[in-house]
């Protein structure tokens, strides 16, 4: 995938920005608080809908203004797209709409047209953050080239919040317990079909990333990556393949079934699992050194990379910010040069241009104050 024209009206500092885009490698540099990172965030935006940075959308409207507007021109293997995301506030309303080549679309056929990857020092926490961070990194791998599985979470959503509620009112309200035997099915169902899809991608996942840490650390170590499912009762288990989703879950509801009624909630499925790391058998959360974990979520990110590649066929435009100025001259000229052998479309935030002026083919943009200057 490639990107052709970036644009952003009332986005975070810029008023008024578009971007001819030419070259496979991109340079956003400045000082800080200039606007690199803003512009990384506006294309992940126009990709994704949503920001990598915060859940609260007004954060990205710039201050003063009641509408904001992004969009990218980008080319594939069936041609040439754009996607847009107008968002506007109307009687006091915020309204959202998502456009496909000038169509307004919804969300689940907006999400994925434009496959993008994003790298940022945050990402540290995939590794030593919370349990939604890991399952909001492999749904959205997933999502991105599944639009099946993007269906599938959000119906699965819709069942938990239902079940949830029911179990309240069985507890609060003596509903009968009967009225659970519908909303549970749902829920197997779903819940099996999701594991799956899951299991699927995780096999691939963590081999494409396994060969990557090890070429990141010399053949020194080994990564492993394990699926977790956890209930609220402490109970941890380590599936594979072979299990019985439907079954398993079946069982499990039919074993909770109190518990869940007395605490108002669903203590297992999908929106309770996890990601376990290792590194040479020591869990790389606990007992991983900083080098370790940042890269472990290093070979996940460009694990990712090629996990779209082999579904789509054509690797995802890929975003790194701020992750380059941590490397030495060699070690940044030689991640440049993967790219460009790769024909990987990257684009890069750094503080200093020097620290590309001896990398070639790469086009530089100095970043200003929400205003963009092409070199």
């Amino acid at each position: 995938m490639k990107v052709k024209r970036i644009y952003a009206v009332n986005f975070r500092n810029y008023k008024e920005c578009c971007l001819e885009i030419t070259s496979m490698v991109n340079i956003f540099y400045g000082q800080n608080a200039q606007g690199k990172t803003n512009l990384l965030e506006a294309m992940f935006y126009a990709a994704f809908g949503m920001s990598h940075r915060t859940a609260q959308e007004d954060d990205m409207q710039r201050l003063d203004t009641n509408q904001l507007a992004v969009g990218i021109n980008f080319e594939d293997l069936h041609g040439v797209n754009d996607v847009k995301i107008k968002r506007q506030q109307l009687d006091g309303k915020n309204k959202k709409e998502l456009f496909l080549n000038d169509v307004k679309v919804r969300p689940k056929e907006h999400y994925g047209t434009l496959n993008m990857v994003m790298f940022s020092p945050e990402d540290l926490q995939l590794i030593k953050g919370e349990p939604a961070l890991r399952r909001r990194f492999f749904d959205m791998q997933i999502s991105q080239t599944d639009k099946a599985y993007y269906d599938l979470l959000i119906k699965y959503n819709r069942i938990l919040q239902q079940r949830n509620r029911l179990l309240k009112d069985i507890r609060d309200n003596n509903a009968s317990i009967e009225l659970l035997l519908t909303w549970d099915q749902e829920f197997v169902l779903t819940a099996a079909r999701i594991a799956v899809k899951r299991m699927a991608a995780l096999q691939k996942l963590k081999n494409i990333a396994k060969d990557i840490y090890a070429a990141l650390t010399g053949e020194l170590e080994t990564l492993t990556v394990f699926y977790e499912l956890k209930a609220n009762n402490g109970e941890l288990l380590y599936p594979d393949e072979a299990i019985c989703w439907e079954d398993f879950y079946r069982s499990k509801l039919s074993e909770r079934q109190q518990v869940d009624i007395l605490r108002g909630s669903t203590g297992i499925g999908p929106h309770r699992d996890d990601l376990l790391f290792k590194v040479n058998d020591r869990i790389l959360k606990a007992f991983g050194s900083q080098g370790q974990q940042r890269s472990a979520a290093l070979a996940l990110k460009l694990a990712q990379l090629e996990y779209v590649r082999q579904e789509i066929d054509e690797f995802p435009v890929l975003l790194l910010d701020d992750v380059m100025s941590e490397l030495d001259e060699k070690r940044r000229e030689k991640m440049v040069k993967f790219f460009q052998n790769k024909n990987i479309q990257t684009f890069i935030t750094g503080t200093d241009a020097v620290m590309f002026s001896k990398t070639a083919a790469v086009k530089l943009y100095n970043v200003s104050a929400g205003q963009v200057e092409v070199l």
